[in-house]
């Protein structure tokens, strides 16, 4: 590098240039300020004693009513069914959910393969309220931002990233507050209590529930996110350096905000108000699960993560013999981190993006399926040409799902009151049957049903390439019947109107709608018209030769 000062009149070469640029401030001094996670778990330590994954996740757990985990350790009883714990139903976990998406992360770090592509019906049109993650689509390179190779060109990648109040770059001193930094933004259950309880540099910490009332109904959800964003500017003007965002407190009564939503909220509501670069917005939530979750969080603005859901059915499925029972929960915390962290990498080189510093906060998805008010006050200037779901859809989905992990069956409906004891047995049917016909409305919170996102089943979510369409290709090809083809065809063109949004479209035909040959253009016309980039600028250097 080489500098001509026109004023000075003399060359600068590139050693000099350097050294002058350096010995401006006390950049040392200034990186020295910096403060690390592990300092922070150190002090904790020192201050308080050691903590453990497990006694955290005992801690937790017990809070849930498992009788595994109860806090009498002599009334506790063996863990059997993972379903006790009906978080796991509120925020949407399957069976597949462990057994294709998180055992294949914990045990061999890395996230599980699949097929190409994703044929399920879009979250605006699934009949299974899907969390808000799905209404978002991650956009990719364009030719003016070329993908990197997150593998090979690992050198340039990177999700350490400071975090905190953040000073005006364009007066750095000394005096300014220090910032953490993190090496990765998945934190662990350890890392979150030692950022909840950390004083260091005075630094203080504000969980904010994002949890409302059930009782308030899909109306309460705009209400409690007006109370959130208050919570949070006030907060930030009190000199919080951290806000953690936390739905830990759902229970029967109280109903999650999905954490994409109150992120979303707080996130432009502190930018409106111009508190943003005070504070630093972690989330603790239970409906975090996949990358494209950890994605999608990290591109609206979250600095940390912690998937406490993830951490503590980790530690029971170890414990019930469904992972490596020489897993320790450090390791699992570990082996699911490295796969986050891989997966974060491949999705931000898509976008030719190489640092999360970059990434974070940048929006670079589009929302298909939500309404213009949700997109205005949560996700501000993120493409949406469709419209869709409102405020009062959302909160009915995710009262649906709480419905469903929380039902008021058997407290709503105490019919052995009206029968004496010689009808018990009946009474017990009577229930079972009632149980029955309602569960298309409250759903069933003792099992944890697949529904079909990423395997197909029979009455679950819908998909453009079912095992009916594909016989009935396979028998058209083989057997050359034209029957068979136009069952597929029908079957075919009726996937694609239930599962996307070219489906949802009809041609206006009409007998009225006709054009004269003599309007209609040859083809050999249009083609001429068909060049692309490269042939166009052939065309053009010829032509100037000549």
């Amino acid at each position: 590098m080489l500098l001509i000062d026109l004023y000075e009149k003399k060359l600068i070469d590139d050693d000099d240039l350097k050294l002058k640029i350096a010995s401006l401030r006390p950049y040392k001094k200034l990186c020295s300020k910096r403060i690390h996670l592990n300092q922070l778990r150190e002090l904790h330590v020192l201050a308080t004693g050691a903590i453990t994954h497990e006694s955290l996740i005992t801690r937790e757990l017990s809070k849930q009513s498992i009788p595994a985990y109860r806090l009498n350790k002599a009334q506790r009883e063996k863990d059997y069914h993972l379903d006790s714990d009906r978080r796991l139903t509120a925020f949407l976990y399957t069976p597949d959910t462990f057994a294709l998406i998180i055992a294949p992360m914990v045990l061999q770090q890395k996230e599980a393969l699949g097929s190409m592509g994703n044929d399920a019906a879009l979250a605006c049109i699934s009949d299974y309220s899907p969390l808000l993650f799905y209404y978002f689509q991650q956009l990719f390179a364009q030719v003016t931002n070329p993908p990197i190779d997150p593998f090979r060109e690992q050198i340039v990648m990177s999700l350490r990233c400071p975090i905190g109040p953040e000073p005006n770059i364009l007066e750095p001193n000394e005096e300014i507050v220090p910032r953490l930094m993190l090496e990765q933004p998945v934190l662990s259950l350890i890392d979150l209590e030692v950022l909840k309880q950390t004083t260091v540099a005075n630094w203080r910490s504000k969980v904010i529930d994002i949890v409302y009332p059930v009782r308030h109904g899909p109306k309460g959800l705009v209400p409690s996110l007006d109370r959130i964003c208050s919570e949070a500017c006030a907060a930030a003007l009190d000199d919080y350096q951290l806000i953690i965002l936390s739905d830990r407190k759902i229970d029967k009564d109280f109903v999650p905000i999905s954490s994409l939503l109150a992120l979303g909220a707080v996130h432009q509501c502190l930018l409106k108000q111009k508190l943003r670069v005070k504070v630093a917005i972690i989330i603790e939530s239970g409906e975090v699960k996949e990358i494209h979750d950890f994605c999608v969080l990290l591109g609206f603005g979250a600095d940390a993560i912690c998937p406490y859901l993830v951490y503590e059915t980790c530690h029971r499925l170890r414990n019930l013999g469904l992972i490596d029972d020489t897993l320790t929960d450090a390791k699992i915390y570990q082996g699911y981190t490295a796969a986050i962290e891989r997966g974060i990498f491949k999705v931000m080189a898509k976008m030719g993006i190489s640092t999360l510093h970059s990434y974070k906060g940048a929006q670079i998805f589009e929302a298909v399926g939500l309404s213009q008010e949700v997109v205005d006050r949560c996700f501000t200037n993120t493409i949406s040409r469709l419209g869709g779901a409102t405020f009062d859809i959302l909160a009915t989905e995710s009262l649906k799902r709480h419905r469903n992990a929380y039902p008021a069956v058997e407290e709503k409906y105490n019919y052995g009151l009206f029968f004496n004891f010689s009808f018990n047995f009946f009474c017990s049917f009577l229930k079972i049957y009632l149980l029955m016909i309602n569960f298309r409305i409250i759903g069933d919170s003792k099992t944890l049903i697949s529904h079909g996102t990423y395997h197909w089943r029979d009455g679950g979510e819908r998909h453009i390439n079912e095992p009916f369409n594909i016989a009935k290709l396979q028998a058209a090809v083989r057997l050359n019947d034209k029957r068979s083809y136009q069952e597929f065809s029908a079957a075919s063109n009726m996937a694609q109107r239930l599962c996307t949004i070219r489906g949802q479209l009809e041609i206006k035909t009409s007998r009225n709608l006709q054009i004269p040959l003599s309007e209609v253009e040859e083809a050999s016309n249009i083609v001429k018209r068909f060049v692309t980039g490269l042939y166009f600028s052939l065309l053009l250097f010829f032509y100037r030769k000549k």
